[in-house]
């Protein structure tokens, strides 16, 4: 895709730090308070998932999750958009060959890029494949837990379904499952954000607990949540419910 014209940034934030997870919490959550000191909130969700998306694949796949390796964000609020960069000290990969689909509803991995094609207006590689920049044009104005007779457990997730907590939450999910839980139902509830680790973690719980003659079940989603599962086709995988709307 074509970059857009350049055009002066209203506010730019720029920072280099280790390649771990715990330093992209940190950024997301600094990137945040910047986007509300500028004024930028409507598309919280929208920029939180390609950072997260973007940085993650820099720390995981870029920097295999090397430490002593090095991650650069640059975020560029302009007038009308909003432009991210992210570059690794990686080799990079073979972006032109890169086919970017929404993967099969049963995989449990490979939906990185292609969140990134979906929720960004420009997205762009340089020729090494180590740094990419995305663009988003911004919108003008005008832990609780029950269980049940039927081996159905549920479970009332916090704030984020992230790379950062997936392993938790797996431990977590697995508890239940070994104590005799056929059923999960997680209440979203609480959750703002996810990214294709998250994702990839809920389908592979779904898969096993469907091979038991259970199921993975998910309800109080957010509309913004919502939508990106049924653009990964994950309501055609297991039972999603969004949240009531007061009004």
């Amino acid at each position: 895709m074509s970059a857009a014209a350049p055009d002066p940034a209203v506010g730019l934030l720029e920072r280099c730090f280790p390649a771990s997870m715990d330093e992209v919490e940190s950024y997301v959550a600094e990137m945040h308070a910047y986007l509300r000191g500028c004024g930028v909130e409507d598309c919280g969700f929208e920029l939180e998932l390609m950072a997260r998306e973007a940085l993650g694949n820099a720390v995981r796949h870029g920097s295999r999750n090397d430490p002593a390796q090095s991650v650069s964000a640059r975020l560029a609020v302009h007038p009308g958009r909003v432009e991210l960069c992210v570059t690794d000290g990686g080799a990079g990969f073979d972006w032109h060959a890169k086919s970017i689909s929404v993967p099969s509803p049963d995989s449990e991995t490979g939906r990185g890029l292609c969140i990134l094609k979906l929720y960004a207006d420009t997205m762009e590689f340089n020729e090494a494949g180590n740094s990419i920049c995305i663009s988003k044009a911004l919108p003008v104005e005008e832990e609780l837990m029950s269980k049940d007779n039927d081996a159905t457990v549920r479970l009332t997730l916090e704030a984020n379904v992230s790379a950062k907590n997936t392993e938790e939450l797996r431990s977590l999910f697995k508890q239940h499952v070994n104590e005799g839980a056929r059923n999960l139902e997680l209440d979203f509830s609480k959750v703002g954000s996810i990214d294709s680790v998250g994702i990839g973690l809920l389908v592979a719980t779904h898969n096993s607990l469907v091979k038991t003659g259970g199921k993975l079940s998910l309800c109080n989603v957010s509309q913004d949540i919502c939508q990106l599962f049924t653009l990964m086709r994950l309501d055609k995988h297991f039972h999603i419910a969004q949240a009531l709307v007061e009004g």
